[in-house]
């Protein structure tokens, strides 16, 4: 799996250099795809989110970059014929380490180490999907929104092979779940007192899911149209 593939011993530092980055800074931008000679970069340790701008210029959260997932894959795009790139930046949500790897290497290693090339597209096929059921679901109430990303998010950072509870990172706040959700963070509270009442949350600070199967369980239940869950 890729997320327990190690790249600092795969690439040689002839080819890639190494960051580190603390809380708050922005890693990546999309300005720097013209700026900066075509690299690939690969949170090392650490998380961050990619982020796009609102029309009234307030930076949302868009996705989870979790540890060893890939970002800056607009360098890989051999042709002009694609869309016009939509902006965006990577902004870290705690002290890490990035690598950036040089474009070429990093294409001619993956033509050479298939294996590796099918765990890379398998990371981005994920996403893809994820962030296409966050755009089908906007529309949802909050708190199917926030069940959904739950999921997301335990699945995106390995949380899901823990059994029993799971305690989410302190930077997933119910701020950062209404901006994720696309919802107010009044209505994120109240989905989350409901989801305590209900169970499926063991604490709200931090947040603590009673398990991965009963968030799957509900999601299950959501889509069949017959709401929460009882304990």
């Amino acid at each position: 799996m890729l997320h327990t593939t190690d790249f600092s011993d795969i690439f040689s530092s002839d080819y890639s250099s190494k960051a580190s980055f603390k809380k708050g800074d922005i890693i990546h931008s999309f300005k720097d795809y013209e700026k900066k000679p075509p690299q690939i970069g690969v949170i090392l340790e650490g998380t961050a989110v990619l982020e796009g701008p609102t029309n009234e210029g307030r930076w949302m959260i868009n996705a989870l970059i979790s540890e060893n997932a890939i970002f800056g894959m607009e360098s890989l795009l051999e042709t002009k014929t694609a869309p016009e790139l939509t902006e965006y930046r990577v902004r870290a949500l705690e002290n890490g380490r990035t690598l950036f790897i040089d474009r070429e290497f990093f294409l001619n290693y993956l033509y050479a180490n298939p294996h590796i090339f099918h765990l890379v597209l398998d990371d981005v096929i994920v996403r893809y999907l994820f962030t296409a059921k966050n755009y089908k679901n906007i529309n949802q109430s909050p708190i199917i929104k926030v069940t959904r990303i739950f999921v997301e998010i335990i699945e995106l950072l390995n949380l899901h092979q823990t059994e029993g509870e799971i305690t989410l990172p302190s930077y997933i706040t119910q701020t950062f779940l209404a901006d994720y959700c696309r919802s107010s963070r009044a209505r994120i509270t109240e989905s989350l007192e409901e989801l305590l009442i209900n169970g499926l949350l063991v604490s709200k600070k931090p947040i603590t899911i009673s398990s991965h199967e009963k968030l799957l369980d509900q999601i299950d239940s959501f889509q069949t149209g017959n709401g929460l869950l009882t304990k």
